[in-house]
């Protein structure tokens, strides 16, 4: 699920009332063994809104391209994104609801 934005909130949202449903098979599910290039392929298909990072050090001989809108980058552990060329870690374009999370760049 990826909670939608409130704003001037008081209290909890009860039952995710307020948030949108990701299928699984819309997810990817990355490994420190995957190169850059697989992963911007992956977000660069149609059906994939959201990569979720295993833990682990991601070697990247390029940038992390986000290039749609409701994009979700995930990292779960100590999901770690290291540059190798000098280049950023994560580039978002002008894109809307993009939410990138738990990992360390």
């Amino acid at each position: 699920m990826k909670p939608r934005l409130e704003q001037y909130k008081i209290g909890i949202t009860a039952g995710w009332q307020n948030a949108d449903i990701i299928d699984f098979n819309n997810v990817y599910v990355a490994s420190a063994s995957d190169t850059a290039a697989t992963i911007n392929a992956k977000l660069s298909q149609s059906d994939i809104y959201a990569v979720v990072f295993q833990p682990g050090i991601y070697n990247l001989e390029e940038s992390i391209k986000v290039v749609k809108d409701g994009t979700v980058l995930l990292g779960l552990g100590m999901a770690t994104l290291i540059p190798t060329n000098g280049t950023a870690a994560i580039e978002v374009g002008d894109l809307a609801d993009v939410r990138i999370a738990g990992v360390l760049l």
